[in-house]
Order: C-alpha cells, then sequence, then structure tokens
C-alpha cells in the first residue's frame, strides 16, 4: 500500500510539474518574462535612465531625467534641448506622432543628437507600450492633445 501511494504520489507530482506551462507571445512586454507588464516608465528607466545618460544625477544628459518616479511631469508639455529642436515638445498628451520623445526613440530623420536608447534599440512592443502611454497621458489630461 505504501509503495501505491508513493506511486500515485510521483505520478500526481509529474502531471503537476509537466502540465501546460502555456508560453507568451510577446514576453518581453513583462519585465519578469511573463506576470508584470512592463510600463512606459520602466522601458524609459531602463533603457534611458542609466548612468551617464537621462538618470537621477545632478546633471543628466539634457537636463531630462528618465529614471525618477514620476516622468511624465518632466516630459508632457516641455521643449526638447537640442541645438534646432527647441521647438520641439518632449511629449504631447494624447498625440505619440508628434511627441519628440517618440521621434528619439524611432530615430527619426532630422532628430537632435542621437537617437534613444545610445546603445540598441527599443523592441517593437516596447515602443508600442510608449505610444499607448503617451495616448493615455492624453487621456489623464482632459482628452485631446489641443485641449478640445
Amino acid at each position: 500500500m505504501k509503495r501505491f501511494a508513493s506511486l500515485a504520489f510521483g505520478l500526481c507530482s509529474a502531471l503537476v510539474f509537466t502540465g501546460c506551462a502555456g508560453n507568451l507571445s510577446n514576453p518581453e512586454d513583462f519585465i519578469d518574462g511573463g506576470t508584470v507588464p512592463k510600463s512606459a516608465e520602466a522601458i524609459l528607466a531602463a533603457s534611458c535612465g542609466t548612468t551617464g545618460c537621462h538618470d537621477d544625477a545632478p546633471q543628466p544628459q539634457a537636463g531630462l531625467d528618465l529614471l525618477s518616479p514620476n516622468v511624465e511631469s518632466r516630459v508632457v508639455d516641455i521643449n526638447a534641448t537640442g541645438l534646432g529642436c527647441t521647438s520641439d515638445i518632449l511629449v504631447v498628451a494624447g498625440d505619440p506622432d508628434g511627441s519628440y520623445l517618440l521621434d528619439k526613440v524611432l530615430d527619426t530623420i532630422g532628430i537632435c543628437g542621437l537617437p534613444m536608447p545610445v546603445l540598441g534599440s527599443l523592441s517593437a512592443s516596447e515602443v508600442d507600450i510608449l505610444r499607448q502611454w503617451i495616448i493615455d497621458l492624453g487621456a489623464s489630461n482632459g482628452g485631446a492633445p489641443d485641449g478640445g
């Protein structure tokens, strides 16, 4: 009887541990590979808020800290600082195509300075997360980017 119980327990354990683990179609959308969705803030912190770039040091690149909490307070309706790009707005809430930050990430022709991040690039799904974040910022700021 003891042998049967051990065998039954072993089989049940094997079924539990080899059960359908499933998979994700976009595991890069998650911080831990599957359960905690990435946020725009986490993407910016990990890819651009690194030491010597847009970190929380006293003198971050272009004076822009993308590492500390409340990133939106430092990018929404803020002008870019690059020579020839000061009329560009970093993030136009609700308007990803009008947001210079996204131009920098996408390495759009005509950006000032280097693309972001300087080393590597964001995945298409990470760009989509940033795009949706900008759209959502428009919703939380009362709707359309022009306030109408």
